[in-house]
């Protein structure tokens, strides 16, 4: 009896919560998502499944550092135990430092090292890559070439080759039409500014401009704005849900993107 009562003990937490036990071979996984609107965060087991709700807090305004890392730490306090710490930031991360962040402020975040501040924080072993290329970890198959967009503030971007991210890819900088970017035609603002059919029409457009340059097997669409697209998309686009995103906190710790 006592064995049966251990057993359960082992696989549940407090309110029946199912859990997996914790060991060296099954790690469990911070992830933390920050935007440019928001800051998310969930347990992830070693399989990518959420051993939490998705706890959200509203990005700080203005977003520097240490505001941004004061609101994650509040959200921490209500966490429950992992071993590891996976985190997608909205720019440019190479080795865990900032180089670029559009939509937080590339002046105040420039070569600030963003994993050594959440190791500093959590006390964990932490990775930190571009929000898209972790959402994207999540959502791919692992087969031939898969692309990645979030649209959300702006517009996120991640490629990835049979399962392997190719880094720092920002297609959002690039041009389209009048001299402006693509996230630049589709990112948040500018879907309420010019309203969600034209909107729309725009994200398809770049949808037909990538595809003969990259030859996708599968574009995969996910952020805020995602449930925003209206009508039938092409044969090669899937939408995703954040939920899903997150669990590519798992994965990100057995690619290497360096």
């Amino acid at each position: 009896m006592m064995a049966a009562i251990k057993s359960f003990r082992d696989k549940t937490g407090v309110g029946g919560e199912l859990l997996e036990r914790r060991t060296a071979a099954n790690p469990s996984t911070l992830a933390i998502d920050i935007g440019g609107s928001g800051i998310k965060m969930a347990r992830m087991n070693s399989k990518g499944k959420p051993l939490s709700q998705r706890a959200r807090e509203l990005t700080p305004q203005p977003p520097l550092p240490h505001a941004v890392l004061a609101t994650i730490k509040k959200m921490l306090a209500k966490q429950g135990e992992y071993d590891r710490v996976s985190a997608g930031f909205p720019g440019v991360v190479v080795h865990g430092i900032v180089h670029t962040a559009p939509n937080l402020g590339t002046a105040h975040w420039h070569n600030f090292d963003l994993r050594k501040a959440l190791e500093q924080a959590t006390g964990k072993p932490t990775r930190v890559v571009n929000d898209a290329d972790l959402q994207g970890y999540g959502v791919i198959r692992g087969v031939g070439v898969e692309l990645v967009f979030t649209l959300g503030t702006g517009l996120g971007s991640a490629l990835y080759s049979h399962g392997h991210l190719v880094p720092n890819l920002e297609l959002a900088h690039h041009l389209f039409g009048k001299n402006r970017t693509y996230e630049q035609r589709v990112s948040n603002s500018e879907l309420k500014k010019i309203g969600r059919k034209k909107w729309n029409k725009r994200v398809r457009q770049i949808i037909e401009q990538l595809e003969p340059i990259l030859n996708f097997d599968v574009l995969h669409i996910g952020g805020g704005n995602a449930r925003k697209l209206i009508g039938d998309l092409p044969p090669k686009v899937r939408i995703f849900e954040n939920i899903e995103g997150l669990a590519g906190s798992v994965r990100l710790w057995t690619d290497d993107v360096r």
